[in-house]
């Protein structure tokens, strides 16, 4: 997540987002393109189906992104909807998933998925770099304004998740995004797992402690985690001698965030390497996991990091 000062005509960082998410929206058509019949209501984890990820996107890109770009700050306080737990994206999800129609077919979903990407569209259509400095209501995990970009950057984000999820859950080699797409996607998730920090152990923390997480393969890179004097920040980059290097490759990232693997098994088994061993436990209590809190009965039940 970046804020930038931008020229009032340029047009650049608008143009690489739309592409970015033109390239994600292209992967995602050419497998949706291949489902079959009963690949639609194949399992996607624990809770859902294959057919219900292009109705989960359809809701994300239209309440999480749209709405609050088109919107900007003239939202009203009592509009102004907090989701600020894993618990109250849950609530969030099953209520999403409660309004869709009984019966839905796939197709139907695909045409509101799509309705929302050219929503977005229209909207990146007119604006220049200096608009995406423009303040836009944060819905998730978040009760605060932030430029309309972070918006954009978390769709991006979210767009590659399921993405990636569904090539792996598929066991498909491709499509493959870009390296531009995964790297602005990995870049989003360091700023969330930065910002999703245990306030607390991070407060209590005497001395200072960094921990690189590097990414291998095309889009990769690297990212340093900062714990000092009670804040926990991330920049891009990776300090020499740091207290804990972790080294993955974004699908074994997307494997842990969608638990279909055990961290621990991912390390002992060198899909993640990790140099600095004695620093894990630091680690863990500075970013604990995310654990699945209880879910709701009456819908589908996702709540992980990438929501």
């Amino acid at each position: 997540m970046t804020t930038t000062t931008a020229s009032p005509t340029s047009t650049t960082e608008r143009d690489a987002l739309l592409a970015d998410l033109e390239d994600l929206w292209r992967c995602l058509d050419e497998i949706f393109a291949g489902l079959t019949p009963a690949d639609w209501q194949r399992k996607h984890g624990p809770d859902w189906t294959m057919a219900d990820v292009p109705y989960h996107l359809s809701y994300f890109d239209r309440e999480v992104v749209a709405e609050p770009f088109e919107r900007g700050p003239d939202i009203p306080e009592s509009e102004r909807r907090v989701i600020a737990s894993l618990a109250e994206v849950n609530a969030w999800n099953a209520e999403q998933f409660a309004r869709r129609p009984a019966g839905q077919t796939p197709a139907g979903s695909l045409a509101q998925m799509r309705a929302s990407r050219d929503r977005i569209r229209r909207l990146l259509a007119g604006i220049t770099d200096a608009d995406l400095d423009r303040p836009a209501w944060r819905v998730l995990l978040g009760v605060f304004f932030v430029p309309a970009r972070v918006g954009l950057e978390a769709c991006r984000a979210h767009t590659w998740s399921h993405l990636t999820e569904l090539r792996l859950r598929l066991k498909r080699s491709g499509p493959l995004p870009s390296a531009s797409s995964v790297h602005g996607a990995l870049a989003f998730y360091a700023g969330i797992m930065a910002e999703m920090a245990d306030r607390e152990a991070v407060a209590a923390r005497t001395r200072p402690f960094t921990a690189v997480l590097a990414f291998s393969g095309p889009g990769g890179g690297a990212w340093t985690l900062r714990v000092a004097g009670g804040a926990c920040t991330i920049a891009e980059g990776a300090v020499a001698r740091p207290d804990l290097t972790m080294t993955q490759s974004p699908d074994t990232f997307l494997k842990t965030v969608a638990r279909m693997q055990n961290p621990l098994l991912a390390m002992l088994t060198r899909k993640v390497k990790v140099r600095g061993y004695r620093n894990l436990g630091a680690f863990a209590k500075l970013l604990p996991p995310i654990e699945p809190p209880s879910e709701a009965k009456d819908g589908p039940k996702r709540a992980t990091a990438a929501a």
